[in-house]
């Protein structure tokens, strides 16, 4: 298999570099590798970027070299997939490697795990994270000899899920996600599933503690967002608005279009990546203002219908991981949350909102549909942190025959 099949593919992909912008210098180490690529391909049999990467990765120790590698490969497989350098979204080079590496029968189960979510109307990133996670398990079953789910046992199970010295390895959202594909009607491989569901370990389902912006955090971030004299740029302020006063999802606010936005009606429209669910928020001032400043003062020059454009060339459209970067860079800015052991992502955005408005008394479905849950029930975490109301209903220890020595240790 040639990566590439004729040297006028070679001829393009340099042109579309050079118009959209990439330095010479990065050029040069792409026309690099499709050198090594020319004359090593057939030697070593190389048949996909991934595997390219990989032998090139293991020729250096050096960090850098690594991720030089590692972009130019994930830029190669780009180009061979759209024939472009700009595409939708931006696709990590090793997303499905996991899964490929599985014999057809694994591979088969998990086909069927897809098939059955997709009947029970599960959103794809549900059943996605489950195929991700489950596939993990496979391949070390695999590794460990095992051609079927007859041949799986529970060493072999405990092995995965633990470290030599039997303390967990993996997080209970993992092991959540694998016996979401036991669970499911996998046809002829029910029965055998079932077993290995009662092969994997209890889970220690313990309810999360949730992280949230204190009074004096929220007047510090908001500084930051209203100051002129603040050093984020244009597009993190945007971003940083969205999150701070309505609480979107990073997902949402990559994913922001130009038609979601209704500039007469002051209104914001979505369709959630998450729940598919159509949300409507007001589009304030400050909002507005501050998209309309990124758009017209700082954004790229592109044909691009996402409001949020990557800072660096091609200026493709941002991810959510971007939009996690811009809450970091603004909690740095406002000098708040930069302990060790401090969250920092921007989930803080929404339990800070949802606590704000319960201290408001605004009634729960309000908040629910506000921060567009498809499930109420979601809201009860966030609002378990609200502290200052959990304060209110704690009974007082001197109603009890508790000797004050007790507490003096």
């Amino acid at each position: 298999m040639n990566l590439f099949e004729s040297n006028s593919t070679y001829e393009e992909l340099i042109q579309h570099m050079e118009e959209y912008g990439y330095s010479s210098c990065h050029i040069q180490h792409v026309k690099r590798e499709m050198k090594w690529l020319s004359a090593n391909q057939d030697a070593y049999g190389i048949s996909s970027y991934e595997e390219a990467c990989r032998l090139r990765s293991l020729e250096t120790e050096s960090a850098e070299m690594k991720e030089q590698f590692r972009s130019i490969y994930s830029l190669f497989r780009r180009y061979a997939f759209y024939g472009t350098l700009s595409t939708p979204t931006r696709e990590p080079l090793f997303r499905q490697d996991t899964y490929s590496q599985l014999a057809p029968y694994f591979q088969n189960i998990l086909d069927l795990y897809k098939e059955d979510s997709v009947r029970r109307g599960l959103k794809p990133g549900t059943y996605k994270s489950s195929i991700s996670a489950c596939s993990g398990l496979f391949l070390h079953c695999q590794k460990e000899g095992c051609g079927m789910l007859e041949d799986i046992t529970e060493d072999i199970v405990l092995s995965y899920f633990c470290d030599e010295s039997g303390k967990p390895a993996l997080s209970p959202s993992t092991k959540v996600n694998i016996a979401s594909v036991f669970h499911a009607d996998l046809g002829m491989y029910t029965n055998a599933a079932r077993t290995i569901l009662a092969y994997l370990p209890a889970l220690n389902r313990r309810r999360k503690n949730i992280q949230y912006l204190t009074e004096e955090e929220m007047s510090s971030v908001k500084d930051v967002l209203v100051s002129e004299k603040s050093s984020i740029t244009l597009r993190n302020r945007a971003i940083g608005m969205l999150l701070f006063f309505t609480g979107m999802r990073s997902s949402d606010i990559a994913g922001l279009a130009f038609s979601d936005i209704d500039w007469e009606k002051e209104k914001i429209r979505i369709f959630q990546k998450k729940t598919g669910n159509e949300l409507v928020l007001p589009l304030t001032a400050s909002i507005g203002n501050a998209i309309y400043d990124y758009i017209t003062m700082e954004r790229p020059k592109s044909d691009s219908k996402r409001i949020f454009l990557c800072e660096q060339t091609p200026h493709g459209p941002i991810s959510a991981g971007t939009v996690g970067n811009a809450a970091g860079k603004l909690y740095k800015a406002a000098a708040v949350r930069q302990g060790e052991h401090d969250r920092k992502g921007t989930h803080l955005f929404r339990h800070n909102l949802a606590v704000s408005f319960s201290r408001n008394n605004i009634p729960r479905p309000v908040i629910s549909a506000t921060l567009g849950h498809a499930d109420p029930d979601s809201l009860d975490h966030y609002l378990f942190a609200d502290i200052t109301h959990l304060r209110d209903c704690a009974i007082s220890i001197e109603c009890y025959p508790v000797g004050k020595e007790v507490f003096s240790i």
